[in-house]
């Protein structure tokens, strides 16, 4: 029997089920014993097990599980590989991945809100200020850490509001999650600091329920966590058939997969307003496709003056906005979807596939099939 634990209210734990279903159901000879429970009870018991994933679950949880399964792989940044199995997302690639969404926006000022309790959040920020630090920036103290499982009772909120209200502006700040990144955004609305202009927000997990139940909608880096139960499904089956893991394979770090962009980091922190106006055009219309006459004729401008400005103020010209736009959309594709690459040359705005091959290969350094694979391989 293989047990599988996790947290099925969150976005995470579910798709962590997913992922283990995906492989269980291909090899049709798992019988499956399910709890999607977090907390551990009194009483509560957990059958004898050949194996078991747990992702999601309190600590005393995990140990019962760990007591009556022979194998255990855990599915958490916050494991111990020494003593189980690990399987999670990148987390410091998740912070830098944020910071540099963040830094495109332009922004100057950035902090953290998350806390030191876990190893994935002090990852997450760890990767968060370093990628900032390599930018030239450093990170404003943020002094109210987010209180996990205890903050729907709101008794951090003086503190956290109080800070809000006078930390310089505007500012980028990485929450250490979607569900800190929502207490944030319902924080600055409090206390009337606008989102995105004033303080721009982006979390981790792209849990769709809480991104979008949030004012305004967060932005957040894509974890794809059916990814991580997939892995640990596969890692458990070699463990059942008798191998033994090399002490690489006991730890599995999976890359973040983008951002998805929302409003709650749809601004441009410069001070022309023309610029912003055409970044903002870029990114909703680049896989129309667009062309930077149709930006031009959308921002009444010079189109020196508009190169000038994006050069200035961005590193790049408007044709390298369009063609970072269409290339981040394109891997999105690639890596979410089972589309041809024609098609996702078609719906990245591209006229046809050898254009598409060609751009991506000089943006990425290797082909879109390529890329693909070496996706599936880490899945």
């Amino acid at each position: 029997m293989v047990g599988l634990a996790a947290d099925g209210v969150t976005g995470y734990g579910r798709a962590v089920v997913r992922g283990v279903m995906r492989y269980a159901n291909a090899q049709r000879r798992w019988l499956i014993h399910q709890e999607l429970r977090r907390t551990y009870e009194p009483g509560r018991t957990w059958p004898e097990c050949d194996g078991a994933i747990v992702g999601g679950t309190s600590v005393d949880f995990l140990d019962l599980i760990r007591q009556r399964s022979r194998h255990v792989i855990h599915c958490s940044g916050s494991g111990d590989p020494d003593v189980s199995p690990v399987v999670c997302l990148d987390d410091v690639a998740a912070g830098a991945m944020a910071a540099a969404h963040l830094a495109d926006c332009r922004f100057e000022r950035f902090a953290y809100y998350g806390h030191r309790r876990g190893q994935t959040s002090v990852n997450r920020e760890d990767g968060f200020v370093a990628e900032v630090a390599r930018r030239g920036h450093t990170c404003v103290p943020c002094p109210v850490e987010w209180p996990a499982e205890r903050f729907e009772n709101r008794l951090h909120w003086p503190a956290l509001t109080a800070w809000l209200a006078e930390v310089p502006k505007p500012i980028g700040i990485m929450a250490a999650d979607d569900s800190a990144a929502h207490d944030l955004a319902s924080a600055c609305l409090k206390v009337n600091v606008a989102v995105p202009e004033q303080v721009a927000i982006i979390g981790v997990n792209n849990d769709d329920m809480l991104c979008e139940s949030a004012w305004p909608p967060l932005s957040s880096v894509i974890a794809d966590y059916s990814r991580m139960g997939y892995a640990a499904a596969v890692l458990l089956d070699r463990l059942l058939a008798g191998e033994r893991l090399a002490p690489a394979e006991r730890l599995t770090r999976l890359p973040p997969l983008g951002v998805a962009h929302r409003q709650s980091t749809d601004v441009l922190a410069v001070d022309d307003a023309e610029l912003a106006d055409a970044v903002r055009f870029i990114r909703e219309h680049a896989c129309d496709p667009c062309s930077v006459h149709d930006v031009l004729r959308h921002v009444p401008t010079g189109r020196r003056r508009l190169e000038r400005q994006f050069v200035k103020k961005l590193g790049r010209t408007p044709h390298d906005e369009i063609l970072r736009v269409q290339m981040e959309r394109a891997k999105r594709l690639l890596l979410e979807t089972a589309l041809t690459l024609p098609d996702v040359a078609e719906r990245c705005g591209f006229s046809s596939s050898p254009t598409f091959g060609r751009a991506f290969v000089r943006d990425v350094g290797v082909t879109p099939a390529a890329f693909r694979r070496e996706s599936i391989r880490s899945r």
